[in-house]
């Protein structure tokens, strides 16, 4: 059981891409947490992301030179260019970016990019006044989801990623000695009852399987991706791509 309190603290949610994140974040949302004045909206879904928090976090990127792709290459020399970035440039946007959210609070912090940008925000943001929730995904279901969008990636390298992204996650927590909850994208919809009670406890929130249902529209308490049909799909997607596939990341890579 974890502590509550009467104030609730903000939340920073740490993820790869394609782990259900929109759908946490959505839910969340649903205790009062604030997203922003405008969120990233794609076709199908609206991602509940900050726009302002994702533009800055581009800007990170580009001021510590990482030009890979975030959400397949894992690059320990970006990390730590991003560690040191604080002390290089100008911190004015960024510090009305948080007091504009604190003006909010509680707020909730979501993108794709944060597991690698909260070596910058560390620095910015009062990180004691944050609950984190490290969010992953089962490594099949994020394979066949990622190519079903047609982003081609051996089961290998998709694997290799998300676990680079938990661990460096979590290893970022301890260090810190940061409160967080990990949490798997799959018990949120195959278990939402017993998950959203550990969502309740760790927030001090009264969130219910009600909130849930207005964000997800697909039936609950089955996989999202797992039927024979989208794993053949993904195959033969996989197959007449392979040529295309993305090599494993590299756990040194030097970007």
């Amino acid at each position: 059981m974890f502590e509550q309190n009467s104030m609730k603290s903000n939340v920073i949610i740490l993820t790869s891409g394609l782990t259900g994140s929109s759908v946490l974040t959505g839910l969340i949302s649903e205790a009062g947490y604030w997203t922003g004045d405008r969120t990233v909206k794609k076709k199908a879904y609206d991602t509940f992301e900050n726009e302002e928090l994702v533009r800055l976090n581009q800007r990170i990127f580009e001021a510590a030179d990482f030009k890979e792709d975030y959400l397949t290459h894992f690059s320990p020399a970006a990390l730590a260019r991003i560690d040191s970035l604080s002390r290089k440039v100008d911190l004015s946007e960024f510090q009305a970016f948080v007091e504009k959210c604190n003006q909010h609070d509680p707020w909730i912090w979501k993108d794709p990019r944060l597991w690698m940008t909260v070596h910058f925000w560390k620095d910015v943001v009062d990180l004691r006044s944050c609950k984190f929730i490290v969010l992953t995904r089962d490594f099949r279901q994020l394979w066949v989801s990622t190519i079903l969008r047609r982003q081609i990636i051996s089961y290998r390298a998709s694997r290799g990623y998300e676990e680079h992204v938990r661990n460096s996650a979590l290893e970022f927590l301890d260090r810190n000695r940061l409160p967080h909850l990990l949490i798997r994208y799959e018990d949120v919809v195959v278990r939402p009852g017993p998950t959203i009670t550990r969502l309740n406890d760790y927030l001090g929130s009264e969130l219910t399987l009600n909130d849930l249902k207005k964000i997800y529209h697909k039936p609950l308490y089955k996989l999202p991706a797992s039927s024979p049909i989208d794993l053949a799909k993904a195959l033969l997607i996989y197959a007449k791509n392979y040529s295309q596939r993305i090599d494993a990341p590299s756990s040194n890579g030097s970007s």
